[in-house]
C-alpha cells in the first residue's frame, strides 16, 4: 500500500508540473512565430506534455476501473489474488513512465533558461456570454455600390447569353462572399429568380461534389446519387426552363478544362441565368468569366474604423476616449483595408482596459513579420496570441475539418471537452455551459462566422472564413492532419490530431498514413458522398492507436465493432451514428472514461450491452432515430452524470422500471418515456421524479397505442407524472383512460406549469373526451391533435382563443363535430397553417379564422358543403383531397375571394366533373395540380380567359375523364411547368 501511495503522489505531482507547463506555454506561443530555436524547443515541451498527460490519465482510469469494480461481487473470491499482482505490476509499471517523463522535462527545463521565459498564470478574464445586437447586415459598410452594381447586372436579362458569369475578385478577408451573400438575400434578386444555389468550392473543384450540391440545394434533400452520368441526367432536368442564380464561392481552380466541363451541364434553363463566382485570383476570373469582373477594393480607412470602433466599444466595452480612438485610428490602418481584420482587432481591443494594452497592440512585432511567407493576417495572429490559452487549444482544434465545414455548436463542445479543453471550473459550472461560452467568445473575436441562430437567439451552426482556418492549420503545425485519399501526404509521428476524407479515393490509403503515428488523440471521418467501408481501417484503430480520446466513425457503413474497442482506455467520445451495426460488443462497458456514445440513425441497432451501467462518465447517449431498439439497458440510474437520454423504454425486467429516472435529473435537451402501460404502481411513477428535471425542453409520454380495448379505469399514474414548468414541447401519446390528470385539465394548474409550453401533441387519446384548457397556453405555437376518437367538440376553453398558435393539425378525429371560432381577429391572430385531415363530422362555426395562409383538407365533405372560405384573404396555399363536393357546390364560388392565393391542388374528387368557376379568378395564382380526380371532364370553368395570367405550374394527372385540354391553356405566357399524365 505505501508504494501504491508513493506512485500515487508522484502522479499527482506530475499533474502540478503539466499546470506549471501550460503557464510557459502562454508566454512561448506568442514568441515562437519569429524564433525557430524556441519552437524547437517548444515542440519538444509539448510532446513531453502529451506523454505526461497520458500517464495521468492512464493512472486515473486504472483507479476509476477498481473503483467500480469493486462494487461487483461477482468472482470476487477468486480473482482478489491477481487482482493484487496485477496492481503491484501496474504501480510499477506507471512509475517507471512517471520517472522517465521528469528525466525529460528536467532536461527540457535546463534549455529553458536561455529563452528567458516567464512562469506566468494564464490570464482567465471572467467569460461573459457574448450578446450581439447586430446582425450580418449591420456590420456592413462601403458596399453600397458595388452592391448595386451587382444586382443591376443580375436583373438585366441578357437575351445574347443564356448564362451570365460575373467573377468579384479581391483579396481573402476583403469581403467578396459577405458582399455575395448581401446581394444574394436582397428581394429583388429573390424575386427575379425561380432558383437560387450557394455552393462553395474552396480549393476541391469537384465536378460530381459540385452536381451533387447543386442537385440538395434545388431539391432542398441529400442526393444518394453515386453514379456521375445520373447525377447530370438529374441535374439538367431540374434547371431545364427555369431561370436560376448560382454562386460558386471561393474558387480556386484555374484549369481551364475544368469549367469546361461544368458550364455545359448548367445549360438549358431560361434566359437570363446567372453565376456570381468568388475568388482572388485573376486568372479564374478571365477563364470563368463572360462579364467584366468587379475587383473588390479594400474599405477606406473611415469604413474600417467603423468596424473597429462598432466592436471595441460597443454594449459598454472599453471606454471610448479621445486617447483610445487616436491609437485606435493608427491601429486600423494596419488592416489594409479588409473588414475581417477591423472586426478581428475591434474585438480584441473591446478586452482591452486601457491605454496601456491599446499601445501594445499597436507596437506589437507581429505587424512586422512578413504576410507573404505565412499567408496569415497579422490582425488574425495578434487576436489569437491575445487568446487565453484554453480557447487557442478550442480554436486550432478546428483545423482538423475542411474549408466551408459546418461546425455544430453541441457537438464541438463535445469534442473540446472529451479533448480535456474544457475543465471544471471552481464554481461548478457545467462543462458544457462553460463550452458555450468558449464558443462565443470565439465567434465574437471573429474566428468563427456565417453563424445560424434558434429561436432562443442560441448560435446552433457556424464557419470559419478560410484565412481564419489557414490561422487554425498554422498555429496546430504538424500537431494535427487531414488525411485525404488520392493525395500524397506524409505525417510526422508528432501528430496527435487527425481526420480523414475518402472522397477520392481509398481507406486503405489513408491506412498508409495512419501506420505511422501511435499516439493520436482524435480521429474524425468527415462526411462523405458515399458510404465508406473501412473494416480493415477500424480493426486498426481499435488494435493499435490505444491513446484515442476521440473516435468518429459515423457513416462509414461500418457493420461490426470489434470487441478490442476496450483497449481505448482514454477514449471520451465516439461516434457510431449512421452506421449499419446491429448490436455493441459488451467489452464497450469498460471504456469508463466515455462521455459521449453517438448511436443516432443505426437504423439495424437491436440492443445495447447490459453493463452499460458501470459507463459512470457517460453524459450523453444519443439513440435518436435507432427504429429497431425497444429497450433501454438495466440500471441507468447509476450513469449519474447523463445529460443526454433522448428515449427511456419501461420494462418488466429487474432495473428497468421507470424509478430508474429518480435520480437523473441533469438530462437536457429530449426525453421520450415509452410502454408506460406498464407501469402499474402510482408510487413508482411518482418516484421517476420528473419534476425536478429542470433542463427537459421536450418531454414525451408514450403508452403502447391502443394497448386496452376499453378505458382504463383511472389515471393515477398519469397523475404522478407532473413535469417541471420549464417545458417548451409536450407529447402525450396511446394513452387510454378518458380524463386527463389534473395538471393537464384544470386552467389554474396549466396556465402555471405551461407558461413557457411552444408545442402540444396529443396523439391516440382514444377515450379521452376532452381537451386541456388551450386558452391558457400564451406561447402556445403549434399544436397537433391526432386520433381522439372519444372527442366531439373543441369547447370555447379548448382552443377557441389561442393568441400565440401558428399551426393547427386535426387528424383522425371521427366523432368530432364542432370547432367554435370567435369571429373577431383576437381569436387566432397568429394562426398560418390549418391542416384537417379525416374529421368527416366536422364543422367550423361559424368560419375558419381569417389568418389562415396554408389551408389542408381532406376526407370531411361536411366542412366544405357548408359555408364559404371567401373571408381568407391571406390565404396563400389551398390543398383538397377526399372531400366528395360536386362542381356545383356554392363553396367553389368563395374561390374567387382569395385574391392572395398562389397554390391550388385538388385531387381525389370524384364528385368533380368540371374546374369550378371560381378557379377562374385567382389572379396571383402561379401554380395548378389536378390529380386523381376520375370524373373531371372539362377545364371550362365559366369563363373563357382566366385571369391567373402569372401561371408558372400547371399538373394534370389521372384525370382519364378529360378529352381535351382548352385553348386558354396555351395562351399562359408564364407557364414554365406542364405536366400531363394518364388523361
Amino acid at each position: 500500500m505505501g508504494f501504491a501511495s508513493s506512485v500515487k503522489k508522484d502522479v499527482e505531482n506530475l499533474q502540478s508540473v503539466l499546470i506549471t507547463i501550460n503557464d510557459v506555454l502562454y508566454d512561448a506561443e506568442s514568441r515562437s512565430i519569429s524564433d525557430k530555436a524556441l519552437h524547437g524547443w517548444l515542440r519538444k515541451l509539448r510532446d513531453a506534455a502529451f506523454d505526461a498527460d497520458d500517464v495521468v490519465d492512464e493512472f486515473q482510469t486504472e483507479a476509476l476501473r477498481q473503483k467500480i469494480e469493486e462494487n461487483n461481487c461477482i468472482t470476487r473470491k477468486v480473482s482478489d489474488f491477481f487482482s493484487l499482482n496485477n496492481s503491484i505490476i501496474f504501480h510499477h509499471k506507471i512509475a517507471r513512465k512517471v520517472k522517465e517523463i521528469r528525466e525529460r522535462l528536467d532536461l527540457i527545463s535546463e534549455e529553458r533558461l536561455k529563452f528567458h521565459l516567464r512562469e506566468r498564470p494564464i490570464p482567465e478574464r471572467p467569460l461573459e456570454r457574448e450578446t450581439y445586437s447586430f446582425g450580418v447586415e449591420s456590420e456592413i459598410y462601403g458596399r453600397d455600390d458595388d452592391k448595386e452594381e451587382i444586382i443591376n447586372f443580375l436583373v438585366h436579362v441578357d437575351t445574347d447569353e443564356d448564362i451570365s458569369v460575373l467573377p468579384i475578385v479581391g483579396l481573402g478577408g476583403v469581403g467578396k462572399t459577405t458582399l455575395a451573400q448581401l446581394v444574394y438575400n436582397d428581394r429583388r434578386v429573390e424575386e427575379q429568380f425561380e432558383l437560387r444555389m450557394w455552393v462553395c468550392i474552396s480549393e476541391n473543384f469537384d465536378i460530381p461534389r459540385i452536381i451533387r450540391a447543386i442537385i440538395e440545394r434545388v431539391t432542398g434533400t441529400n442526393c444518394e446519387l453515386s453514379d456521375i452520368e445520373m447525377m447530370q441526367s438529374l441535374l439538367r432536368e431540374k434547371l431545364r426552363e427555369r431561370r436560376f442564380l448560382l454562386v460558386l464561392d471561393d474558387v480556386w481552380n484555374e484549369e481551364e478544362a475544368e469549367w469546361e466541363r461544368l458550364k455545359p451541364l448548367l445549360r438549358g434553363g431560361k434566359k437570363g441565368n446567372k453565376i456570381i463566382v468568388t475568388t482572388r485570383s485573376e486568372r479564374v476570373a478571365r477563364i470563368m468569366g463572360n462579364s467584366a469582373p468587379l475587383r473588390l477594393q479594400g474599405l477606406s480607412i473611415d469604413d474600417c474604423w467603423t468596424l473597429l470602433r462598432q466592436r471595441a466599444f460597443g454594449l459598454g466595452r472599453a471606454e471610448e476616449t479621445p486617447r483610445l480612438v487616436k491609437i485606435g485610428k493608427e491601429i486600423v490602418q494596419k488592416c489594409g483595408g479588409l473588414p475581417l481584420a477591423a472586426k478581428a482587432l475591434g474585438s480584441l481591443m473591446s478586452s482591452k482596459r486601457g491605454e496601456v494594452e491599446w499601445l501594445a497592440v499597436k507596437n506589437s512585432e507581429i505587424w512586422k513579420l512578413p504576410t507573404k511567407e505565412t499567408g496569415i493576417l497579422p490582425a488574425l495572429r495578434l487576436s489569437y496570441d491575445h487568446l487565453p490559452s484554453h480557447l487557442k487549444q478550442c480554436f486550432a482544434y478546428c483545423s482538423l475539418f475542411p474549408k466551408d465545414f459546418s461546425f455544430h455548436r453541441e457537438r464541438l463542445i463535445q469534442l473540446w471537452i472529451a479533448e480535456g479543453f474544457i475543465q471544471p471550473s471552481d464554481d461548478n459550472m457545467d462543462l458544457e455551459n462553460i463550452g458555450s461560452q468558449f464558443f462565443n467568445n470565439l465567434l465574437w473575436w471573429s474566428f468563427f462566422q456565417d453563424a445560424v441562430w434558434d429561436s432562443d437567439g442560441n448560435v446552433i451552426v457556424c464557419k470559419m472564413h478560410d484565412l481564419v482556418h489557414d490561422l487554425a492549420c498554422c498555429v496546430k503545425g504538424d500537431e494535427a492532419i487531414i488525411m485525404e485519399a488520392g493525395k500524397d501526404k506524409s505525417i510526422s509521428h508528432r501528430c496527435r490530431y487527425s481526420s480523414v476524407d475518402f472522397n477520392n479515393g481509398e481507406a486503405s490509403e489513408c491506412l498508409q498514413l495512419a501506420y505511422k503515428t501511435k499516439k493520436l488523440r482524435s480521429l474524425i471521418f468527415l462526411p462523405c458522398s458515399s458510404v465508406v467501408h473501412i473494416r480493415e481501417f477500424a480493426f486498426y484503430v481499435v488494435s493499435n492507436l490505444t491513446y484515442l480520446r476521440v473516435l468518429d466513425l459515423h457513416g462509414t457503413g461500418l457493420k461490426r465493432l470489434s470487441s478490442r474497442i476496450s483497449r481505448l482506455k482514454h477514449l471520451r467520445f465516439l461516434d457510431l451514428s449512421e452506421t449499419l451495426i446491429k448490436a455493441l460488443p459488451d467489452s464497450i462497458t469498460s471504456l469508463y472514461n466515455l462521455q459521449v456514445l453517438n448511436l443516432s440513425y443505426c437504423h439495424n441497432l437491436k440492443e445495447l450491452p447490459k453493463d452499460m451501467r458501470k459507463m459512470r462518465n457517460l453524459r450523453h447517449l444519443l439513440i435518436v432515430g435507432c427504429c429497431c431498439l425497444t429497450h433501454t439497458p438495466p440500471k441507468l440510474s447509476q450513469l449519474s452524470n447523463l445529460r443526454t437520454l433522448p428515449m427511456f423504454a419501461v420494462g418488466e425486467e429487474d432495473g428497468c422500471s421507470i424509478v430508474e429516472l429518480q435520480d437523473l435529473n441533469l438530462i437536457g435537451s429530449s426525453l421520450e418515456i415509452r410502454n408506460l402501460h406498464k407501469v402499474k404502481d402510482p408510487k413508482e411513477a411518482m418516484q421517476a421524479n420528473l419534476k425536478a428535471k429542470a433542463n427537459l425542453q421536450s418531454l414525451t409520454l408514450s403508452w403502447k397505442r391502443y394497448w386496452a380495448s376499453s378505458p382504463t379505469p383511472s389515471s393515477d399514474v398519469f397523475e404522478r407524472l407532473l413535469p417541471h414548468p420549464n417545458l417548451k414541447e409536450l407529447t402525450i401519446e396511446g394513452y387510454m383512460g378518458i380524463r386527463l390528470p389534473t395538471w393537464m385539465a384544470r386552467a389554474k394548474q396549466v396556465s402555471t406549469l405551461f407558461s413557457d409550453l411552444v408545442e402540444l401533441r396529443l396523439w391516440g387519446l382514444k377515450w379521452c373526451e376532452h381537451l386541456p384548457p388551450l386558452s391558457q397556453l400564451p406561447l402556445l405555437k403549434r399544436l397537433d391533435i391526432s386520433g381522439m376518437d372519444a372527442l366531439r367538440k373543441i369547447e370555447e376553453d379548448g382552443g377557441s382563443r389561442c393568441v400565440s398558435l401558428e399551426e393547427f393539425r386535426l387528424t383522425e378525429m371521427p366523432e368530432l363535430e364542432e370547432w367554435r371560432v370567435t369571429p373577431t381577429t383576437e381569436s387566432f391572430p397568429h394562426l398560418r397553417s390549418l391542416v384537417i385531415l379525416s374529421c368527416p363530422k366536422l364543422m367550423v362555426q361559424p368560419c375558419i379564422p381569417s389568418s389562415v395562409e396554408d389551408l389542408q383538407i381532406s376526407g370531411n365533405q361536411m366542412l366544405l358543403s357548408a359555408g364559404s372560405i371567401g373571408g381568407l384573404s391571406k390565404l396563400k396555399s389551398l390543398w383538397i383531397s377526399n372531400c366528395g363536393v360536386s362542381s356545383k357546390s356554392g363553396w367553389w364560388g368563395g374561390l374567387q375571394y382569395l385574391t392572395a392565393l398562389q397554390c391550388l391542388e385538388i385531387k381525389y374528387c370524384d364528385e368533380l366533373n368540371r374546374l369550378p368557376e371560381g378557379v377562374m379568378y385567382l389572379s396571383s395564382l402561379r401554380t395548378l395540380s389536378l390529380s386523381d380526380n376520375r370524373n373531371l371532364k372539362s377545364l371550362e370553368g365559366g369563363r373563357r380567359e382566366p385571369l391567373f395570367t402569372a401561371l408558372c405550374s400547371l399538373t394534370i394527372m389521372n384525370s382519364y375523364a378529360m378529352a381535351a385540354l382548352p385553348e386558354w391553356v396555351w395562351g399562359l405566357n408564364s407557364l414554365q411547368f406542364l405536366s400531363l399524365l394518364f388523361l
